[in-house]
C-alpha cells in the first residue's frame, strides 16, 4: 500500500471522537511501566513518547501515574504532586506537537504495593487484610477515612493532569490493583458498605468516578482501565465484569473503556508473553463492545498479529487498536501500518516484537529503565539519534548468522559499509533456531524472518556454508572483522565456584543440552536434567525436553528452579507450564555426587542428606554456555572486533544490543562497552 493510495483508506487512519477530544487514528500504546522518570516527567520520557507519534501513534497512555503518597514508587510519576504539572506540560506540548494526543492513567497499587517507599516504610492499603499476591506482605483493610482520603487524592491528581495539558485521565480500575481490588471478591472480602454485592463492590470506584469528574468538569475527557474478564475460578468472568461496567456507567459519564485482564493472581494475563495466544482477549473485547457500542472501547489483546491490526477496527471489535510493545519494537508501526514512509528510512519493513518480555517488563521487574529485544534504542533517543551515512565506507566481514551476527551486518550495511557476511551451516538464524523450537517461545522465529529479510534490504553479502577461518579473513583484506560466532555446550566447565558435581564436569555419562535438544527420541523415559545455569536457556531445554519424557527430573545447586527468571512477570506461567503434565520433579539446593548405570545419588547443599535416583535413562548436563572464538583471527584486520555470545554468552538483547552499539562506535558516536 503506497503512502499516497492507502493512508485515507485505511480504517485504522480514520479519526475518532473520544470524550471531548479527537484522535488522529486508531493506533495507540496503552499505559506500560518505563521508569524514565522519577516523580515528575522527564526528557527521557518526552522523547520516547515524541519518537512514536511521529512515527504514527495517534494516541498514549502515561502510564501508572500515582495518586497519593502512599502508593509513590521510585522511577514512576506522581500526580498528586503540584510541582509535576510544568513538567508534565513540557511533555505533552511536545506530544501535540508531533502530532498525537496523550492520557494520563491515575493509579494507586494497593495491595500490590511495596511497604517501603523511596521515602521510608509504609502501610500496605487494600479492601480487606490479606496476603498480598505479588509482596506477601500483610495489608491494612482501608477505613472510611482512607478511602475518602484517596478519593480526594484521585480528584487533585486529574486536576493537575488537565493543567499539565494531558487530554484526558484514564483511571485504573484493573490488574488487580487499589479500585480493582475493591471491585474483585478474589481481593474485597469486606461486610460493610464496600463489600458484598455490586452495590457495594463498585462504591469506592464510583465514588473516585464522580470526585473526577466533578474537579475536571463536562468538558474533559475521563475513562478507565478496566479488565473484562478475571480468569479465575473465584472471580469475575466476562458477563459479571460487563455488568460492573453498566453499574460504573450509570454513575457518571465515562468516555472509554480501555481493557485488560487477569490481575497479579494470574499476571501472565496482565503482561502476556509470546506462550500467551496473540489475540487472547479478542472475544471479551468483542463483548464489551457489543454491549457499550456508544462508547469509544480500546482493544488489548485483540488482533490476530500485527499486520492484522486494522482488522479488529474495521470488524467493530473494537474502536482503538493498542499495539503496546509492538511500538516499543518499532516506533514507526503506526506509519507503517497505514502505509505511510516511516521516519527511519533505513528500516522499511515492520520489526516485530517477540513478546519474550526480557528487554522490556523484564528489566522493569528488576527496577531498570525499560529497554527492547529487538530495539534496544528503545528509551535512549536523546543518547542515540540517527547515525549519518558515511563518506568513508569501509569493508567489513561478519563472521556468524545468529543475532548479532545478522544484526551488525544489517547495521553496518545501512551506514553505506561493504558488509560481507559468512555462516559455516547452511541456515542463518544461529541459536535462535534452536529457541524457537522450545514450546511457547515459536515467537522467536519473527526475529530470524526479520533479519534475514533486512539482511536482503541492506544487501549485504551473505554467504552460507563457509567456515571462517583466520587465513580466510586475512585473504578477503577486510578493514573491520566483527567476531559473532556464538557459544555452544561446553565440554567443561568455566565455573570456579557454585559448580552441579562434587566430582567436577564433564561427568562421565552425561549428555549436553544442545544433543538432548537436537535429538531428543534418545533420551528414555525417565531422565535427570542437571542445571548448573538458571537462566532461560535452561527452562528453554526443559520445556523442549518435557514432552518427550515420561518423567523429567531437575536437579541443580541453585536454591529455586530457574533463578535467573525474574519473580515478576513471566516466572508464573513458567511453573504453571512445567507443572501442567504431571512428570516434573525437582531437587534445588542439590550437587551430584555421582553416576553409575542407571542412578544418580545427589546431595542436598545444605542438610548434606544423599538421595539416589534409580531407574534413571539419560542424564542431561546444563552448563552455562562456552563462547567460541576463531584462533589467530586478532591480526587478521586493522579493527577485529567480538561481540554478542562470542564475547560472552548471554541473552538475545544482549546479542542485538552489542551489534547495534558497534554501529554507533564505527560511526564515532559512542565506543563499544565504553
Amino acid at each position: 500500500m503506497s503512502a499516497s493510495s492507502g493512508t485515507r483508506s485505511s480504517a485504522l487512519a480514520q479519526p475518532l471522537r473520544i470524550g471531548a477530544v479527537t484522535v488522529a487514528n486508531r493506533i495507540m500504546q496503552t499505559a506500560h511501566s518505563k521508569q524514565y522518570s522519577d516523580r515528575v516527567e522527564s526528557d527521557r520520557e518526552t522523547a520516547y513518547y515524541v519518537r512514536r507519534a511521529e512515527g504514527g501513534c495517534g494516541l498514549f497512555v502515561a502510564g501508572n501515574h500515582f495518586v497519593h503518597p502512599t502508593g509513590s514508587i521510585k522511577g514512576f510519576e506522581d500526580a498528586y504532586r503540584p510541582e509535576g504539572v510544568a513538567a508534565s506540560k513540557r511533555m505533552t506540548d511536545a506530544v501535540h506537537d508531533a502530532g498525537a494526543k496523550i492520557f494520563v492513567q491515575l493509579n494507586h497499587h494497593g495491595a500490590q504495593a511495596q511497604a517501603d517507599s523511596p521515602d521510608g516504610p509504609r502501610t500496605v492499603y487494600a479492601p480487606s487484610r490479606i496476603l498480598s499476591p505479588s509482596t506477601a506482605h500483610a495489608t491494612r483493610e482501608m477505613d472510611r477515612d482512607d478511602i475518602a482520603g484517596l478519593v480526594e487524592g484521585w480528584a487533585l491528581s486529574a486536576e493537575n493532569s488537565r493543567a499539565g495539558g494531558f487530554d484526558g485521565v484514564e483511571i485504573h480500575m484493573a490488574h488487580g490493583y487499589l479500585l480493582h481490588q475493591f471491585l474483585s471478591p478474589l481481593y474485597n472480602a469486606r461486610t460493610d458498605e464496600y463489600g458484598g454485592d455490586l452495590e457495594g463492590r463498585t462504591r469506592f470506584p464510583r465514588e473516585v468516578l464522580r470526585a473526577v469528574r466533578d474537579r475536571v468538569g463536562d468538558d474533559f475527557t475521563v475513562g478507565i482501565r478496566i479488565v473484562a474478564n478475571e480468569f479465575h475460578p473465584d472471580g469475575l468472568d466476562g458477563a459479571a465484569m460487563r455488568e460492573v461496567i453498566a453499574r460504573l456507567r450509570a454513575e457518571a459519564r465515562i468516555d472509554f473503556l480501555d481493557l485488560a485482564a487477569g490481575g497479579y493472581h494470574n499476571v501472565h494475563y496482565v503482561f502476556p508473553s509470546s506462550p500467551m495466544p496473540y489475540a487472547w482477549l479478542r472475544d471479551d473485547v468483542a463483548a464489551v463492545k457489543a454491549a457499550n457500542p456508544d462508547v469509544p472501547v480500546f482493544g488489548v489483546g485483540a488482533a490476530r498479529s500485527v499486520e492484522e491490526a486494522e482488522e479488529v477496527v474495521a470488524s467493530g471489535i473494537a474502536d482503538m487498536v493498542a499495539l503496546t510493545r509492538a511500538q516499543i519494537a518499532d516506533p514507526d508501526l503506526g506509519r507503517k501500518l497505514v502505509g505511510a514512509a516511516p521516519v527511519d528510512t533505513s528500516n522499511p519493513g515492520i520489526r516485530h516484537c517477540i513478546r519474550l518480555n526480557q528487554g522490556c517488563l523484564g528489566r522493569g521487574s528488576r527496577g531498570l529503565a525499560m529497554s527492547c529485544t529487538v530495539n534496544p534504542l528503545a528509551g535512549r533517543e536523546h543518547e542515540r539519534g540517527p547515525r549519518p551515512i558515511t563518506d568513508a565506507p569501509q569493508r567489513w566481514i561478519v563472521v556468524g548468522g545468529g543475532p548479532a551476527g545478522m544484526r551488525a551486518a544489517v547495521e553496518l550495511a545501512h551506514d553505506g559499509h561493504d558488509v560481507t557476511l559468512l555462516e559455516r551451516s547452511a541456515e542463518l538464524g544461529g541459536q535462535l533456531r534452536l529457541a524457537g523450537q522450545v514450546p511457547g517461545r515459536e515467537s522467536v522465529g519473527l526475529l530470524v524472518d526479520d533479519l534475514v529479510r533486512d539482511l536482503a534490504g541492506a544487501a549485504v553479502d551473505v554467504r552460507l556454508g563457509v567456515p571462517a577461518t583466520a587465513a580466510l579473513l586475512r585473504d578477503l583484506d577486510a578493514d573491520g572483522i566483527v567476531v559473532a560466532t556464538g557459544a555452544v555446550a561446553p565440554a567443561t566447565t568455566s565455573l570456579a565456584l557454585g559448580r552441579a558435581y562434587a566430582g567436577g564436569f564433564p561427568a562421565h555419562g552425561t549428555v549436553d543440552a544442545f544433543a538432548a535438544a537436537s535429538d531428543h527420541g534418545s533420551l528414555g523415559h525417565r531422565i535427570v536434567v542437571v542445571d548448573a545455569d538458571g537462566t532461560a536457556y535452561a527452562a528453554g531445554i526443559a520445556l523442549m525436553l518435557l514432552p518427550h519424557v515420561d518423567e523429567l527430573e531437575l536437579v541443580t545447586p541453585f536454591e529455586t528452579v530457574f533463578p535467573h527468571i525474574g519473580a515478576g512477570y513471566d516466572r508464573p506461567l513458567l511453573l504453571e507450564r512445567l507443572g501442567a503434565p504431571g512428570t516434573f520433579r525437582r531437587r534445588t539446593a542439590h550437587r551430584v555426587e555421582s553416576l553409575g548405570g542407571r542412578e544418580v545419588v545427589v546431595r542436598d547443599v545444605l542438610t548434606g542428606v544423599a538421595a539416589t535416583l534409580g531407574e534413571v535413562d539419560t542424564v542431561v548436563a546444563v552448563e552455562p554456555r562456552a563462547s567460541v572464538g576463531i584462533d589467530g583471527v586478532r591480526d587478521a584486520a586493522p579493527r577485529v572486533v567480538t561481540i554478542g555470545d562470542a564475547f560472552a554468552p548471554r541473552t538475545i538483547d544482549a546479542a542485538i544490543f552489542e551489534a547495534v552499539e558497534l554501529a554507533y562506535d564505527v560511526a564515532g558516536l559512542a565506543v563499544l562497552r565504553g
